[in-house]
């Protein structure tokens, strides 16, 4: 199980904005770095015994400070920060081709890519009437990887949103089915979680889902769309995942909605079905359904830790030693490693956590800085003492005191349910 977490993160860097470890009296106080959190972990790939043999690289794409590449030699995990061209901190999701090409979709500034590993980035926005038309990217998917790169984009805008297909590793933007508004278009404020495609035959099929008007499948490679959400209650859907063969008519999904839970369709999307057979009851996974294999999902559930399926949904139940966790049980996303049985990295709100036995036993993959501070209030009774929202809302009993302490914090996340 990991290390008791306020030792963990506010042993490392600082949050600036906390405290001043001078004296009240100083009247000329100056700001001193104390402790900080670890980032919040969105999404994880990882290439297996590179760039040695039971060496794992990690790339790791955070909402609070930008891209990361870990290097896991088996005994201690290292991280190295991989932003420099991206001037935004938010980065929703990523692609990755090779060990070498990887493409970062932010909140806010578009799609980036970086041909070195990280080292530098540019933007693949496009420009004028070819451009990018929301720079709000939640997931890009490499449809062709070999040059010139064709590229899919989903996106989470008021205006202008939409799938968008670029054929020419971004240099140009199309954005896909009729003008918003017209008959077989995608709303212009559709606000997408995740795309996924699949391909039958000649045909290339696509399912949207969105956070304000459910699911949107496409059976012509964008040309046209429709909604999805017969049998469904609730319209914040957070990702379509499959989990079994591929066709146009008998295609096997699951969704989760927040809200009502997971759905299951046999008919490729015609009808959907609840599909949370045990899970408990009014969860919340704001990271939605993890893909292993066709049969075998997860979800990480707020403060639940993380629940498998190996029966494509049929059936759920916990997974591990997760629900213990005080960093797993924040889940955002699973990634099995192909090749390395039990070898599992999770992205949670604070860091990445490693298991190598299939969830049994869990342990922090390296510290890494760029975490976030959510809320800060003094304690106007208690002038040593303050509180913060991170996870969970925690007391600092003495905010001059020795934060490598984990008896310097106490916890006050009973009765809290989520995040």
């Amino acid at each position: 199980m990991c290390a008791p977490r306020f030792v963990r993160f506010l042993s490392v860097t600082a949050f600036a904005t906390l405290l001043s470890a001078l004296s009240m009296q100083n009247a000329f106080a100056q700001w001193t770095f104390r402790a900080a959190p670890q980032p919040l972990i969105r999404n994880i790939t990882v290439t297996a015994n590179s760039p040695a043999a039971g060496t794992n690289t990690l790339i790791v794409s955070t909402l609070t400070d930008g891209m990361y590449k870990g290097t896991d030699n088996g005994t201690t995990t290292t991280w190295q920060k991989i932003s420099n061209g991206i001037p935004i901190v938010q980065v929703r999701t990523h692609a990755t081709v090779g060990t070498t090409d990887i493409y970062a979709a932010t909140e806010g500034a578009g799609l980036f890519k970086t041909i070195d590993g990280g080292a530098n980035w540019s933007a693949i926005n496009g420009s004028g009437a070819n451009a990018l038309g929301c720079l709000d990217v939640r997931s890009v998917s490499v449809v062709v990887a070999t040059p010139t790169r064709t590229l899919l984009v989903s996106t989470f805008c008021r205006n202008n949103s939409g799938v968008y297909r670029s054929i020419d590793d971004g240099a140009n933007w199309t954005r896909l089915g009729p003008a918003a508004g017209m008959p077989g278009s995608l709303p212009a404020d559709s606000r997408a979680n995740a795309l996924l495609r699949f391909n039958s035959g000649a045909i290339n099929i696509y399912f949207l889902a969105t956070s304000n008007y459910g699911i949107f499948k496409s059976s012509d490679d964008g040309a046209s769309w429709a909604t999805a959400n017969n049998g469904i209650s609730g319209l914040n859907a957070f990702n379509v995942t499959f989990n079994g063969t591929l066709s146009t008519d008998t295609t096997k999904l699951l969704v989760y909605v927040l809200g009502s839970g997971i759905y299951s369709s046999t008919d490729s999307g015609a009808s959907w079905t609840l599909s949370n057979a045990g899970l408990p009851a009014n969860f919340v996974a704001l990271g939605g359904i993890n893909r292993e294999s066709a049969l075998v999902q997860y979800i990480g559930l707020d403060k639940q830790g993380v629940y498998k399926t190996i029966d494509g949904g049929v059936n759920w139940a916990a997974w591990g030693a997760t629900a213990g966790d005080d960093d797993a049980k924040y889940t955002r996303g699973i990634n099995a490693v192909t090749g390395v049985a039990g070898l599992y990295y999770l992205a949670t709100l604070e860091g990445v956590v490693k298991t190598t036995n299939n969830g049994v036993n869990l342990q922090a993959a390296g510290q890494m800085p760029g975490g976030r501070i959510n809320a800060m209030t003094h304690d106007r009774d208690a002038p040593s003492a303050a509180y913060i929202a991170i996870k969970a809302p925690v007391k600092i009993n003495y905010i001059y005191g020795d934060y490598t302490n984990n008896a310097l914090f106490t916890s006050l996340e009973t009765g809290v349910t989520g995040a």
